[in-house]
């Protein structure tokens, strides 16, 4: 028997168990008891050991055929993994592809945007410097009367410096505010190009009229040696500004349609779809789904078939485990048989030394008896007590008679008449 794995220690606590038990009951227990405990030990044993052998020769067909189970699961588990590794690719692939076509589809979308955004403000800026080129030039063609403005006069009315700050911080005050509504859409966002412009250009035409008026007046020396500007000045600067609004009135009525790249019908619905079932994707699914139907049914037997080797092996180790008790028991029993034994041999040893040492007392005992019975002058025994032997067969009157006797001391019977010590001699 070969004990497995780490059986080895519970079987020996076992055995230890069982040979304390044993050796509690063993030493009350008479020797017909140990015989019988033995032999059922021996049976247990014999039953066990048998068991173990068909166990141990049922164990390795058991491995073998889970060897087998296990090398046929094992290519169809690999290819089934494939098989769901394949499917995941793909769907891995589909994933990508469509979250390319809404990069795509973003980015056309923002570029169709910017270019949205790129024409109003296009047409934003053509319409705004437009109508600021048109205001400014209505200023230009009504110079004396914007020179002879509420506006102008009161400025007139402020130190050089002062009127050159008002004009400048107003200037810049309705740039920011054009600025800002430069951004929004529509009207709004005209209006503040505008805004942005006349900044500028009311700033330098306030400052202008004001040293206009101011050389009218007397008060400051005209530039160019005159205290009014030609009229053909103003008349050409307006055709100038006349021109700009024509060319940025020009510029938003010819800026025509934004131009973007547009998503193509094909790209729409890559980027619109969602576990699209391809071909490719559908035969992947269907070998997965059959090759995963084949590695339960194989991989099913080959459990089944672990499990008959665990239940084999427990079978086996629960057979050892009973051999060795019974083994142990056995010998537990054996050895307190042979001591049984042993102590019965010494006790019948002793008993026989004390018979024969009572025969022996009882010899001795009879022996000094019989000399306190006998006269010590002759051999035999006489009767120290009688009055007279004499000689069987002979004359004498007794009244006690005997045989022939050794005389060992005085022969005060007168047995010995010859006297060669060897009295009623015939």
């Amino acid at each position: 028997m070969t004990l497995r794995g780490g059986s080895w220690l519970v079987k020996l606590v076992i055995g230890l168990l069982a040979g304390i038990s044993c050796t509690s009951w063993c030493c009350h227990a008479s020797a017909q008891d140990l015989n019988i405990a033995l032999s059922e030990a021996g049976s247990r044993a014999e039953s066990a050991a048998l068991e173990i052998s068909e166990l141990e020769a049922i164990v390795p067909s058991v491995e073998r055929r889970l060897e087998k189970s296990s090398q046929r699961a094992a290519p169809v588990k690999v290819a089934a993994h494939g098989a769901d590794q394949r499917v995941k690719n793909i769907k891995s692939e589909q994933r990508a592809a469509r979250l390319a076509a809404l990069a795509n589809m973003t980015r056309l979308e923002n570029e169709k945007g910017d270019a949205a955004e790129k024409h109003d403000e296009k047409v934003r800026t053509g319409l705004g410097f437009g109508l600021a080129a048109l205001i400014t030039a209505g200023i230009a063609l009504a110079w004396s009367w914007f020179r002879a403005s509420a506006l102008v006069a009161w400025l007139t009315r402020l130190s050089l410096s002062q009127a050159i700050g008002f004009c400048v911080g107003g200037g810049l005050l309705m740039a920011i505010i054009g600025a800002a509504m430069s951004n929004a859409s529509g009207i709004v966002g005209v209006l503040g190009v505008a805004l942005f412009a006349l900044g500028f250009l009311l700033a330098n035409a306030l400052v202008l009229a004001r040293h206009s008026a101011e050389v009218q007046r007397g008060r400051s020396k005209p530039v160019l040696r005159h205290e009014r500007l030609p009229r053909q000045v103003t008349q050409v600067t307006a055709g100038l500004l006349a021109a700009l609004c024509l060319i940025g009135l020009g510029t938003a009525v010819f800026a025509g349609e934004a131009k973007s790249s547009e998503a193509s019908a094909a790209l729409r619905r890559e980027a619109g779809a969602k576990d699209v079932r391809t071909p490719a994707l559908a035969r992947a699914e269907r070998r997965a789904v059959n090759l995963g139907r084949q590695t339960s049914s194989l991989l099913s037997v080959a459990h089944a078939d672990r499990g008959a080797l665990r239940v084999a092996q427990r079978k086996l180790g629960h057979a050892e485990t009973r051999l060795a008790s019974a083994e142990s028991e056995t010998a537990t029993f054996a050895r307190h048989l042979a001591a049984l034994s042993a102590r019965e041999e010494r006790e019948a040893q002793a008993e026989a030394r004390r018979a024969e040492m009572q025969a022996e007392k009882e010899t001795v005992e009879t022996e000094e008896v019989k000399a306190e019975e006998c006269d010590p002058n002759y051999s035999g025994c006489l009767d120290p007590n009688a009055s007279d032997y004499d000689c069987a067969g002979g004359s004498g009157d007794g009244p006690l008679y005997t045989g022939t006797v050794e005389v060992l001391g005085v022969d005060h019977y007168g047995l010995d008449d010859d006297g060669d010590g060897i009295g009623c001699d015939p």
